[in-house]
């Protein structure tokens, strides 16, 4: 059976053979100069050879220490290398991370949260932009924006946000064509793909009125709401848009609601985490930001 040297008589080691001196390996590894000497002497003890000569307080390597010293330095510089970036990890998890659609986090997340600078106990969120599914161990992710599904039913989860769909344009776009969807033509309404969180994906014959078509190969196709709002508000015609993305830009009259009635969405904006963090205070703060509960600090 083979059995692996002391730890402790490797690292004096190690450290007296690139220091040059008993003493100086004690100052660095925190101990006495002659336990420094007792673990080398265990070492040499155990492998059944002399490391050092020994010239009063100088030392010099032996052939068998010339040997072993340098894969011995790589591999102690290899684990404090691991440490280092392990604790650098571990740092990093001290922030919340928060995972959310691109949507979300281009419109509405950022003001949700806003409440957060105020509080005594703030704490910086790492926020990411993923689609779903996501994998909360494999991906380190704490909490879970989603829309509508049920694809993370293990966890938490809590009603955010009811919306409705706003048909909304540029103002310039308006007073051009006017606000009225139905007298549009068909090349001037944006469509979104709404991804997999929609069963039936909600377009422009749901709020344009009955036995209204609208043919979508004339219109311009995008992936996401936030990508419909930004051309919308750069004038490229009318997009269907929830309303709290679009909240924003109506309050600051970079777009304008048209003359359609709002279309409620059949499901919330949810977020899920882990049961194990309901009492995270950081995710308790989260929760209360994007609830409207009261924020209270500590």
């Amino acid at each position: 059976m083979t059995y692996n040297a002391p730890l402790n008589a490797l690292k004096a080691f190690e450290a007296a053979a690139r220091t040059g001196s008993f003493t100086a390996a004690a100052a660095e590894l925190g101990v006495s100069s002659p336990a420094v000497s007792q673990q080398v002497k265990l070492l040499e003890a155990f492998w059944q050879q002399a490391l050092f000569i020994r010239q009063g307080n100088r030392l010099s390597l032996t052939d068998a220490g010339q040997t072993a010293y340098p894969q011995l330095a790589q591999a102690m510089g290899s684990l404090t290398e691991l440490s280092a970036r392990m604790q650098s990890d571990e740092i990093r998890k001290t922030q919340l991370v928060l995972s959310a659609p691109h949507s979300v986090v281009e419109t509405w997340l950022p003001r949700k949260l806003a409440p957060l600078m105020h509080t005594d106990d703030y704490s910086p969120i790492d926020v990411r932009i993923d689609d779903d599914p996501i994998d909360f161990v494999r991906d380190k992710i704490d909490m879970r924006i989603f829309f509508g599904h049920d694809l993370y039913g293990d966890f938490q989860t809590e009603n955010l946000i009811a919306d409705s769909l706003i048909a909304v344009a540029s103002p310039d776009f308006i007073r051009r064509f006017g606000s009225r969807v139905q007298d549009l033509p068909d090349r001037y309404l944006i469509h979104t793909h709404w991804g997999s969180g929609f069963a039936s994906s909600p377009n422009w014959e749901t709020v344009l009125p009955v036995g209204k078509t609208v043919n979508r190969s004339l219109g311009m196709s995008v992936n996401s709401s936030s990508t419909a709002l930004n051309f919308a508000r750069s004038g490229f015609g009318a997009a269907l848009i929830p309303a709290e993305m679009a909240a924003d830009d109506l309050s600051l009259q970079r777009i304008l609601q048209m003359d359609t009635e709002a279309k409620e969405l059949p499901r919330s904006y949810r977020i899920a985490y882990p049961k194990r963090l309901r009492f995270n205070p950081t995710i308790v703060c989260v929760l209360h930001a994007l609830s409207h509960w009261p924020i209270q600090s500590e």
